[in-house]
């Protein structure tokens, strides 16, 4: 098919890209806040986009403040500009995401875009210096992903120096754009060469039948999100037991919540699940839709991918305490 290429310059003068088959190839940026904004978004979008199409619903490309008002830094630079990357990033990954069994999403152009297209070194803008050090894990989980997929075979990566050196963010973006680089319906159903975690911490995958099927955690209530390693499986059957207690406010002795949410009953308008009691135990799967834990003790994952435990909280750096979270398979 011809390649319909189109020059788009948006009014804030922040993106240039060209497109391809009315999907945007490789973006070009004026700022670093904004291709950290785009990864952002790509990314978290991609797969809402997955997870929606999966459960039969569509909630829209424009659906990105609620991801994007947590994941901003100010070391990223302008908030604006960061913004604006976010929402076409978002946009475009939604697209690529909500069709992921019709075709490959483009993380390799979005996140390797120093790399030529034999895998060398282009000696143009490296991404690889941007953002935290979850960033950093996710980039490099996306080249290790493509080239084990380019190989046809499923590398050990968690014994390499690089996954084992870094710290527990780089590790968990190393996991997640392991899964994205290689293509995660492939992933899901291949099974090919999978190596599974047969300590009693660490990773941990609900379909390996190895080792043990129970980790308890700390889910601090100053953190928004806390990494579980635990990759999970849409219609698995996971047992939870939770305990804690926390204080929202500490201006008011009295604000403080179980894992069951607030004891006085209030909710937090800009927190991840607005109609939830604030500071409750809610829970996500990669950057999916938030959605309640609390205290049940039983819950079926509503989507495949690696599982995340919060606070649902909008302002967290006046809380004080922790939950404590066993969950069991």
């Amino acid at each position: 098919m011809k390649h319909l290429i189109l020059a788009l310059l948006l009014s804030s003068g922040a993106i240039v890209y060209a497109q391809r088959d009315q999907r945007a190839d490789t973006p070009r940026f004026n700022s670093d806040a904004q291709q950290i904004g785009y990864e952002h978004g790509y990314r978290d979008g991609a797969d809402r986009g997955r997870q929606d199409r999966d459960q039969g619903r569509r909630t829209g490309q424009n659906d990105y403040l609620g991801s994007a008002r947590y994941s901003y830094d100010r070391s990223f630079g302008s908030r604006n500009e960061y913004m604006s990357g976010y929402r076409d990033g978002y946009s475009a990954g939604y697209d690529d995401g909500y069709n992921y069994y019709e075709r490959p999403g483009r993380y390799g152009q979005i996140y390797e875009r120093d790399r030529s297209p034999d895998g060398s070194r282009s000696g143009g803008r490296s991404s690889r210096a941007l953002g935290g050090s979850f960033d950093n894990g996710y980039r490099d989980g996306i080249a290790s992903g493509q080239d084990d997929q380019r190989r046809n075979t499923r590398s050990d990566y968690r014994s390499g120096s690089s996954y084992r050196g870094g710290d527990p963010n780089y590790r968990d973006g190393f996991d997640r754009g392991y899964q994205d680089g290689y293509g995660r319906s492939r992933y899901q159903t291949d099974g090919g060469g999978y190596y599974p975690n047969r300590g009693n911490s660490g990773p941990a995958d609900t379909r390996d039948g190895v080792g043990p099927t129970t980790r308890t955690f700390t889910v601090p209530s100053t953190t928004q999100w806390t990494p579980t390693g635990i990759r999970v499986n849409q219609g698995d059957r996971l047992q939870f037991k939770s305990s804690g207690e926390i204080q929202l406010r500490p201006a008011n002795f009295n604000d403080k919540a179980t894992v069951a949410g607030s004891l006085s009953g209030r909710t937090a308008p800009n927190s991840p699940i607005p109609s939830a009691l604030a500071g409750a135990l809610i829970g996500r799967i990669d950057s999916g839709q938030p959605w309640g834990i609390g205290n049940q003790t039983t819950i079926i994952a509503p989507a495949s991918g690696l599982l995340y435990l919060g606070i649902n909280d909008d302002v967290l750096t006046d809380n004080s305490g922790q939950f404590s979270v066993t969950i069991s398979w």
